[in-house]
């Protein structure tokens, strides 16, 4: 099937205007052919049904620590949470 636009898209029936290289609203292009069965998403790489979100999550970012190791997120709000009384404590001390 021969297509130029302008007219309808024959993928999803939009319409497409003159000049334009593929459809707005479903990608059909010229390389696609413009046919009625081309796959528009092939090459998109999108996840299948059997993704799963939770398991991309750890295998990207790292899975989550067990609960009540040390890690030095925690030391590091021990010092902080230490320095802070001690300003305080110090400014304290000087006004009274």
């Amino acid at each position: 099937m021969s297509f130029r636009p302008p007219g309808q898209c024959p993928v999803c029936g939009e319409w497409v205007p003159r000049g334009a290289v593929a459809c707005d609203d479903c990608g059909a292009c010229a390389k696609s052919g413009w046919k009625e069965n081309a796959d528009v998403y092939d090459g998109l790489d999108l996840p299948d049904e059997d993704f799963d979100y939770d398991d991309f999550v750890g295998r990207e970012f790292g899975r989550p620590k067990a609960e009540g190791a040390f890690s030095k997120q925690i030391f590091w709000r021990w010092v902080a949470a230490i320095l802070l009384a001690v300003m305080v404590l110090g400014y304290l001390i000087s006004v009274f």
